[in-house]
């Protein structure tokens, strides 16, 4: 999407040709150097080896059944601001400032067959107007080149996750996906906006498995910190 009016940048507010200016995406907090297979920095990675970097405690006890994750940013100021304000207030104007965030976004996976995200309850949807994953994958589906499969439902309208220990989000989420589509052999990327504690991903990554997925890598495009 090409902007060619002025308007103002969603972050901070100042008058650009773009909905994030310059300056603001530059200052949002990146995720680099070696991530555990839950997609937080581990720190006893080695930054100049490719491998990923061994798992830490809370996977070693309970290893998530997908075999890697990966958010460019850290969900925190002021990024936080800007999809909260898109999630939960339904403004659709801040989607073009997340747009501009994915605009130079590599794909981390292209050998990977098929993107496929992680769906909100049908009530949560009619709440919000829209589904913040399917659009997201399908953005990212055109930007990536490879072809969105909606393959999963998710069947129970489970509380809110936001302010929910681990525990309590992974007692919410149990036998809340179905799999509605044939993913037999198929190597997939669920696509969710962040990531906080995994609960979802593990929940939905456990279900295409079992329907026969040969592997679920998951793209979030932003990560909690570790509290």
């Amino acid at each position: 999407m090409i902007f060619n009016q002025s308007c103002q940048c969603l972050l901070c507010g100042q008058t650009q040709r773009s909905p994030v200016c310059p300056l603001c995406l530059a200052m949002l907090a990146r995720l680099d150097g070696p991530l555990c297979r839950c997609g937080l920095p581990h720190p006893a990675g080695d930054p100049g080896n490719p491998l990923p970097a061994p798992l830490c405690g809370r996977c070693l006890k309970r290893p998530p059944s997908f075999t890697v994750s990966q958010a460019p940013l850290h969900y925190r100021f002021p990024l936080d601001h800007l999809i909260r304000r898109y999630k939960y207030r339904g403004d659709l104007v801040a989607e073009r400032g997340i747009e501009k965030l994915l605009e130079d976004t590599p794909c981390p996976w292209p050998e990977m067959d098929a993107l496929c995200p992680l769906p909100a309850h049908w009530y949560r949807r009619w709440w919000r107007g829209f589904d913040q994953s399917q659009r997201l994958t399908d953005r990212l589906a055109t930007l990536w080149k490879i072809p969105c499969l909606p393959a999963l439902q998710r069947r129970q309208s489970t509380p809110m996750q936001q302010g929910l220990s681990r525990s309590q989000r992974q007692r919410n989420l149990r036998g809340a996906f179905a799999c509605t589509r044939p993913v037999s052999g198929l190597r997939l990327i669920l696509v969710d906006d962040v990531m906080t504690t995994g609960s979802s991903a593990r929940a939905a990554s456990d279900c295409l498995l079992r329907q026969g997925a040969a592997e679920v890598r998951v793209w979030t495009m932003a990560r909690t910190p570790e509290r």
